[in-house]
């Protein structure tokens, strides 16, 4: 982790933690795929405790997507259908599978819009056209060897996607906003459409797209060529865009909240 990408992450840390006292409420702290594979991992753990006062955690790729897993199927059916969360972050892809809530498969591995974009640099919009396009095909072929065992995973009667990606692909899709896209459908056609057309564009153009959020116009092109592979692997032509993630899994697991939403 940079040093200026410490600073920022503690400086947030501070702001919330004194949100957190204002209320007199506890805290925790949770770190996922980029704390895992920073060399500096340690020194930052303990400068965020020395902020939060409260210990990071960072969680192994199996507790994330068993988490997030926990979060999605928050107030799901209880039909005995097999679903699977996708979750397609920065610097790793989790997909995990279960039935009535209960978590029956996970996998989590190490490749993410942020990290396929830095492998793949044209995707970001500095090389619109052509050679954005080649590097696309490379990526996808890429993805397709890193995500294989998505097909073991299947039947799955429902693939529920969560994370910024899809809700920001969902958005593009509704010339909406991510909060408004929650439990729509985004079907793989849309994905690709979306990923052609700002592979036609520059970084500038990208971020007037509707519905796009700015900060993701250089990795969502990564991004959605993660979700429309997986879809494809899991033979599902689409997903369901779900809010409810890691952070709901999270507390749904320390807390035991088992309990439907009203």
């Amino acid at each position: 982790m940079s040093e200026a990408a410490a600073l920022r992450t503690l400086e947030a840390v501070a702001a919330f933690t004194q949100r957190i006292r204002l209320a007199g409420a506890d805290s925790a702290g949770i770190a996922t795929s980029a704390m895992r594979r920073a060399r500096n991992a340690v020194e930052f753990g303990e400068q965020f405790r020395a902020v939060a006062g409260t210990p990071l955690r960072v969680l192994s790729g199996a507790e994330e997507a068993a988490a997030t897993f926990r979060g999605a199927m928050f107030g799901a059916p209880r039909d005995g259908a097999i679903r699977a969360v996708l979750d397609v972050g920065g610097g790793s892809t989790e997909c995990a599978t279960g039935r009535d809530g209960r978590l029956e498969r996970e996998r989590s591995v190490e490749i993410g819009s942020v990290r396929l974009t830095e492998q793949y640099p044209e995707l970001t919009g500095s090389a619109p056209g052509a050679a954005a396009r080649a590097a696309a095909s490379r990526a996808r072929t890429a993805i397709a060897a890193e995500l294989g065992w998505l097909a073991s995973f299947r039947p799955v009667a429902e693939v529920r996607a969560v994370a910024g990606t899809p809700l920001t692909l969902g958005a593009i899709a509704r010339r909406s906003s991510p909060e408004d896209v929650a439990g729509e459908l985004l079907e793989r056609s849309t994905i690709e459409s979306i990923v052609e057309r700002l592979l036609e564009m520059n970084l500038e153009e990208r971020r007037a797209v509707e519905g796009m959020i700015a900060q993701r116009a250089d990795i969502l092109v990564a991004g959605g060529l993660i979700v429309s592979e997986a879809l494809r692997l899991l033979e599902r032509s689409a997903a369901r865009l779900e809010v409810n993630d890691l952070l709901l899994g999270y507390l749904l697991g320390e807390f035991a909240l088992e309990r439907s939403p009203q």
